[in-house]
C-alpha cells in the first residue's frame, strides 16, 4: 500500500491517504469537512443532497 502526504486546506495539518484515495481525500477530519461547506454555505451556494 502507499501513501500520500496531504495538507488539509482549512486547518493547515498534513495527513496521509492511500495513494487510490488522493483525490477524493481533501479534509483530514469530518470537523474540517463541515467547517469547509459552512463557509461554502455563507457565501450563498450550497451542496447538491446527496440521498
Amino acid at each position: 500500500m502507499d501513501y500520500v502526504k496531504k495538507i488539509c486546506p482549512v486547518c493547515g495539518k498534513e495527513f496521509f491517504v492511500l495513494k487510490d484515495a488522493e483525490e477524493k481525500a481533501v479534509y483530514c477530519t469530518l470537523a474540517c469537512l463541515a467547517m469547509a461547506q459552512d463557509k461554502f454555505e455563507r457565501r450563498g451556494r450550497t451542496f447538491p443532497s446527496f440521498g
